[in-house]
């Protein structure tokens, strides 16, 4: 709103830190000292007071400029109508509560969400407002937080001790490293160097005899003379086929 500044001969109105010179006022003149008979009589005073008046009632016009403060936002004041300022309603959204007092305007957020529905590979979990979604880790696997973040750890420390029923999807690269304390191992084939016992057995005590046997020179042994004769001395008996009614026996082997 506009100030207006009386002074003895003009009228300011300032706007702001500007002022701008509007009419001349017609001054009264009030002698020098009371009832001296200098100064102007009551019906010229009041002359001029009256057009002083209907100058400024002609000049001035009263009038209260609205705006929307600043680039940003949504405005609110949306305008006059017959002389009327009018400004937009405040609507409150989803999720969003007005409360008004005869000074203020306070404007709620929902602090959570209505409903949040967590699916799983084996079933779902729903939190309604106020309730907090717990995420545990299993056997082998630690949840920790930090900061903003939430971390999933696999704990390596024994994870095959910790599987009773371990099953392999490709083939065990044991990496130039010992499998030790075994105790039956079941297999089709087997490659490569066996080392220890086998059914009690070590069998590195079987390796010359498993590429091949010598078993050296047959010895006979004899318990009669004629046994010795018959096994160093060549017999011829001729023709395949004896005469009829001939039998030799040799003896054993």
């Amino acid at each position: 709103m506009e100030l207006m500044v009386f002074g003895q001969e003009q009228l300011w109105i300032l706007s702001g830190h500007d002022k701008e010179f509007k009419m001349t006022i017609n001054y009264i003149d009030v002698g020098i000292v009371a009832n001296d008979g200098t100064g102007d009589d009551l019906r010229e005073a009041f002359i001029k007071v009256n057009d002083n008046f209907q100058e400024l009632d002609l000049r001035i016009v009263e009038e209260t400029v609205i705006d929307n403060a600043g680039v940003l936002g949504v405005g609110i004041y949306a305008g006059k109508i017959d002389g009327e300022n009018i400004f937009k309603r405040l609507l409150a959204g989803s999720n969003i509560n007005l409360n008004q007092n005869a000074n203020t305007i306070t404007i709620n957020a929902n602090d959570s969400l209505d409903q949040l529905i967590v699916v799983s590979d084996s079933g779902t979990v729903t939190i309604s407002r106020g309730q907090t979604l717990s995420i545990q880790g299993g056997q082998g696997i630690n949840t920790r937080v930090n900061g903003q973040q939430l971390i999933v750890d696999l704990d390596n420390n024994g994870i095959l001790v910790k599987d009773l029923t371990p099953t392999l999807a490709g083939n065990l690269n044991a990496n130039n490293k010992n499998i030790q304390n075994a105790n039956t191992i079941s297999a089709t084939t087997f490659s490569g160097e066996l080392q220890g016992n086998v059914y009690g057995f070590d069998v590195r005590d079987f390796g010359p005899y498993l590429t091949g046997f010598d078993f050296g020179e047959f010895r006979a042994v004899y318990t009669n003379s004629l046994q010795f004769i018959m096994r160093k001395v060549d017999v011829d008996f001729g023709p395949f086929d004896p005469p009829s009614g001939d039998t030799v026996d040799l003896g054993g082997f």
